[in-house]
């Protein structure tokens, strides 16, 4: 197999998009060439750091980085997981949205004896190795399931905190067990939960919270099997691909309440035209396709808003497993605005990932990871560590901002506004330098770019300058409570401080790029004139970082940073 390999444009069919809408000039590109997986079926993210999840039970983590050379395994659980079926095993991860505090991740995935399904929470460490202890398992939420197919799988944490899961309807064919318009059963769904209770509460806004008309974890019904489900970072709205029988292939929005048909449809169509077709109160799908070039399998993906591919930003990016083409969607919140098929490949989309930059991933059978490129229109650039912080009169390291893509791939670069006194740009080589002599607040700055013919493009990045002396606070303000230094060991760096009250402590470390590189398990101490928490530091190389400590007193947060020297 090639090393790299590239995807071209195929023309675009004239029955899905109109001549009035301007065709996204991109391809696709093998990313991470050192590293290959075995059957990837998710892709997440922690800051820079990326997570891929193996079919038979196994997540990896490895740097954003497309030179990355290593990857680190964070949980081996494929002595728990059935993956007899084609479409059974470790299925989906979703990280807590307080992670950096207590650890927790979720995973679904598929087990025997029984055949079910099971959604369970493991607690990682929170050094930055995010190796998860296999014995931590805490089971959230079990499923039968009477078939091997049709198993769902996607879970994802929603902009308002509860856990989304994605469910098939059973299994089998044209929904043999009638889960598909039975509210009694979280087959078929896409179920939501509040895990900050376990097991689980139920969000007292679900449809069926309170009454007996249906599960009342059930948020949306009637699909048959939701191959990939995600939320839009900017607008909220649930995408879900979901796969079609014989027919039709299709895509929902997800809202509150809704029944999205299966088995009554299948996309627009009445599946079971023989037997009454009632499409009222039915959901349906903004954008299906058929079979008639042959079988089909459609695979859900993200709504693209990295720095990539600007042709994309805005479109829901799709794949379909069995053909290899790849579309994306601009919906309006109301309407489909458009649709383009982007591509026709010989590649096989097992799903989709997004990294903190929205760059958009796909995980291909073939066991390696692509991305989106541009070939023409305007320039795209490599995803890149913001917002940075650095701090006053201390000189900063190395910092290179991100590479243009696309074009001629010679580029001119630029910087807009004006840096802050003591920093300058280099454009020959795209870096910061300097030693800033003020203070600075989070600041947008634009790094443009363009190539020998006249292609522009342009990113954002964040930039401030902290003052190493300042204490800052947030939400609350502890009376009596106090930084009073820290001290070395062999070992660790201790944090010494005045607790009023007890609190829930943590302590994260940074360099001065605002990187995090370290940090403790939250820890409940109990109040004292002088309190000490210990910081691992023994690994990091001697310099300046800066620490923030992070208490947690009833529900108020007080935060407070200073400068750290590493001998």
């Amino acid at each position: 197999m090639l090393s790299s390999l590239r995807l071209y444009l195929c023309l675009l069919s004239a029955s899905l998009v109109s001549s009035a809408m301007s065709q996204p000039q991109v391809e696709l590109e093998q990313t991470f060439t050192n590293l290959s997986f075995s059957r990837p079926v998710d892709l997440q993210h922690l800051g820079e750091t990326l997570f891929v999840v193996e079919q038979r039970g196994v997540i990896w983590r490895f740097t954003n980085d497309p030179n990355v050379q290593e990857r680190s395994q964070v949980l081996n659980i494929s002595n728990r997981v059935r993956s007899v079926g084609n479409e059974e095993g470790l299925l989906g991860l979703a990280f807590h949205p307080d992670f950096d505090l207590n650890g927790y991740f979720f995973v679904y995935y598929t087990a025997s004896s029984p055949r079910r399904t099971v959604v369970s929470r493991f607690t990682s460490s929170l050094n930055q190795t995010y190796l998860a202890d296999p014995n931590s398992e805490i089971i959230v939420l079990e499923v039968n399931q009477p078939a091997s197919n049709h198993n769902g799988g996607q879970i994802a944490f929603g902009p308002d905190g509860y856990l989304y899961i994605a469910l098939g309807d059973g299994g089998g064919a044209g929904d043999t067990y009638n889960h598909g318009q039975n509210t009694q059963s979280l087959l078929g769904t896409i179920s939501r939960i509040d895990v900050n209770q376990l097991p689980y509460s139920i969000p007292s806004d679900n449809p069926f919270a309170g009454s007996t008309g249906g599960r009342p974890e059930i948020f949306a019904w009637g699909l048959r099997n939701p191959w990939r489900f995600s939320f839009d970072s900017q607008t909220g709205i649930i995408y879900t691909a979901d796969v079609g029988q014989n027919a039709v292939e299709e895509v929902n929005v997800i809202e509150k309440g809704q029944n999205y048909g299966w088995p009554v449809m299948e996309g627009t169509r009445c599946y079971r035209p023989s037997t009454n077709c009632n499409k009222d109160g039915l959901a349906l799908p903004i954008f299906e396709y058929d079979h008639s070039a042959g079988p089909a399998s459609v695979t859900g993906g993200y709504v693209y808003r990295g720095p990539g591919a600007p042709d994309l930003t805005g479109l829901y990016i799709l794949g379909d497993y069995v053909d290899g083409r790849f579309w994306g969607l601009l919906y309006d919140g109301q309407t489909l605005v458009e649709s383009h098929l982007l591509m026709d490949t010989f590649l096989s989309p097992l799903s989709f990932g997004i990294d903190h930059q929205g760059e958009v991933y796909m995980l291909s059978g073939n066991g390696r990871i692509y991305r989106f490129s541009p070939t023409g229109g305007s320039l795209g650039f490599e995803s890149f560590i913001s917002p940075l912080q650095f701090t006053q009169d201390i000189t900063i390291p190395e910092t290179i901002l991100p590479s243009a893509r696309g074009g001629s791939g010679s580029y001119t670069y630029s910087v807009t506004p004006t840096l802050p006194a003591g920093l300058s740009f280099d454009p020959a080589t795209r870096t910061l330098q300097g030693t800033p002599t003020s203070g600075l607040a989070s600041t947008i700055f634009t790094l443009q770019a363009e190539d020998t013919n006249g292609l522009k493009g342009s990113t954002q990045f964040q930039l401030s300058v902290v003052n190493p002396t300042a204490t800052e606070h947030s939400h609350a303000v502890l009376e009596g409570f106090a930084l009073q230094g820290y001290y070395h060991s062999s070992e660790h760096t201790y944090i010494v401080f005045d607790l009023p009250e007890p609190a829930i402590v943590s302590v994260d470390l940074y360099d001065l790029m605002g990187r995090k590189v370290t940090a403790t398990s939250p820890k409940a101490m109990n109040s004292a004139q002088t309190q000490s928490i210990p910081i691992a530091t023994n690994t990091l190389p001697s310099g300046s970082y800066i620490y923030r400590i992070t208490l947690k007193v009833d529900s108020n947060i007080i935060t407070a940073s200073k400068l750290l020297l590493v001998p």
